[in-house]
């Protein structure tokens, strides 16, 4: 058991996905937080604080580009790191240094069906470089 585990908001509205992507951060030492929405995403960032959130660009009820900017722009989530995970990128196209530019920011993105030991390390390494800004 790792001592003081990072949180990991996980949020896609695809069940099977989330479940294998909260697996592979379980398996690597994570609290998961699950939402299927903006609208759970907003609720659980503000009141849990995860340590990053990895989100799917489409949802049910927005498009996460859209969201990533509310998010941003709200005192109580705009520090929490976010990563995307997307099927509007060709998996043969991850090479791992995928970037999505949303104003002024770059967020990194991996292509779905995930490579989860690329995407662990980068979330880890988000983790660590919001801590140290």
């Amino acid at each position: 058991m790792h001592k003081n585990p990072k949180t990991i908001l996980l949020v896609d509205d695809n069940p099977v996905a989330q479940k294998m992507t909260e697996k592979a951060f379980i398996n690597d030492g994570y609290q998961v937080l699950l939402a299927w929405n903006e609208a759970e995403c907003l609720k659980i960032a503000k009141a849990q604080k995860p340590d990053a959130i990895l989100m799917d660009v489409i949802f049910p009820d927005g498009d996460g580009r859209e969201f990533v900017t509310r998010l941003k722009n709200d005192p109580d989530t705009r520090d929490i790191p976010i990563v995307f995970a997307t099927n509007t990128i060709d998996v043969r196209d991850d090479k791992g240094d995928l970037i999505i530019i949303i104003g002024n920011e770059s967020y990194r993105a991996f292509a779905k069906p995930l490579h989860y030991p690329k995407l662990l390390s980068t979330v880890r390494k988000e983790i660590n470089r919001s801590r140290n800004n």
